[in-house]
């Protein structure tokens, strides 16, 4: 099996040889790339086309041990207005059954943050401090998983603000925080 597939999406469902890790998906809208893992599985458009003949397709991102307790992004953020004047990170992981909120060793300052890489992470959180929240290109050079990734900015306001997007090796889409944490119980 090759490492990557390459699919068509036809009215006799996917054409073509799947790969071991992605496969990428010709659709009736662009090229997509497709990707599991145990944690999390993704659908997202990486190129917009008009593709006569094919099927559309549908972005998809499922997490495959169900949505995030909606108090792990409430801690979180308190640890990061704890510390508004540099950055910091925080790991969303899976382990022993139950997602698990954790903040690994790290060194940060006022424009990044070095921190151990944990196994099993399905979310990345990362702070700007009182900036906006945007992903940098050191963000997209680094953030190259299959996995989600967050970045919370402005701190210094009564709302600090938030953006989410999915990461499918080195491609990205936007997301709804909904879609990915549980509502409040």
């Amino acid at each position: 099996m090759r490492p990557v597939g390459y699919l068509l999406n036809t009215k006799e469902g996917l054409a073509g040889q799947p790969g071991l890790f992605y496969d990428y998906i010709l659709a009736a809208q662009g090229l997509f790339i497709w990707a599991r893992s145990p944690l999390l599985e993704a659908t997202i458009l990486v190129a917009p086309a008009e593709v006569r003949g094919l099927l559309p397709l549908e972005q998809k991102i499922e997490l495959r041990k169900g949505k995030i307790p909606r108090r792990f992004y409430d801690v979180a953020l308190s640890a990061l207005l704890a510390v508004r004047e540099r950055e910091q990170y925080l790991a969303v992981t899976w382990e022993e059954e139950e997602y698990r909120l954790v903040m690994p060793l790290q060194e940060g300052t006022g424009g990044g943050v070095q921190y151990e890489r944990l196994p099993n992470t399905v979310l990345d959180i990362h702070s700007h401090g009182t900036m906006p929240p945007f992903f940098s290109g050191t963000d997209d050079r680094d953030e190259q998983s299959l996995r989600l990734y967050a970045v919370v900015g402005r701190l210094d306001t009564l709302l600090p603000e938030v953006e989410i997007r999915i990461g499918v090796y080195g491609y990205f889409a936007p997301i709804k925080f909904e879609d990915i944490f549980e509502e409040r119980g």
